[in-house]
């Protein structure tokens, strides 16, 4: 393994364990403040909201590079080996399509709503939430990349989480 996928990887995956970690944390202040104190946090729910977008985001890297994510490979499996090889080049790269256009439409969009904050969050910049787009997509595409050059036969992609 390559120390930057390394560094990245766990990182990664700190990073997502500590958004889970304060997002529990911020429900279950919620539901202490709303229920025994009867003086609800108005900021939670919103907080809490930002840090599933900013954890699922940034775990769904973590989820190309397990290969855990859902392929439907009933056509493919059918195929002679060579065919099977050009469909999972042919997933990488319309996966790569679509993270690169997302990754560019989320960069526009977090920039447009730089002037918007949240009232709820203490006037926090929308850019903030939306910028879990941006983010999220350009470490897919890392890890992409990665399990890519890995030289698995495009396999890894596909075969540990398939629906047949």
């Amino acid at each position: 393994m390559h120390p930057m996928e390394k560094l990245l990887d766990r990182a990664t995956a700190a990073l997502v364990a500590l958004l889970v970690a304060t997002m529990v944390a911020v429900i279950l202040a919620s539901v202490f403040t709303r229920y025994v104190l009867n003086d609800p946090l108005s900021w939670a729910e919103q907080v809490a909201k930002y840090l599933m977008i900013w954890a699922a985001f940034l775990g769904a890297s973590i989820g190309i590079k397990e290969g855990a994510h859902i392929a439907v490979t009933v056509l493919v499996d059918v195929l002679p080996p060579s065919l099977q090889r050009l469909c999972s080049y042919l997933g990488y790269a319309l996966t790569a399509a679509f993270l690169s256009v997302a990754l560019y439409q989320g960069v526009l969009f977090t920039n447009k709503v730089r002037p918007h904050s949240d009232p709820l969050v203490w006037e926090m910049s929308m850019a903030w939430a939306y910028a879990a787009i941006p983010a999220g997509c350009l470490l897919m595409l890392l890890q992409l990349a990665f399990v890519f050059f890995k030289g698995d036969g495009g396999q890894k992609m596909s075969s540990s989480a398939s629906m047949t």
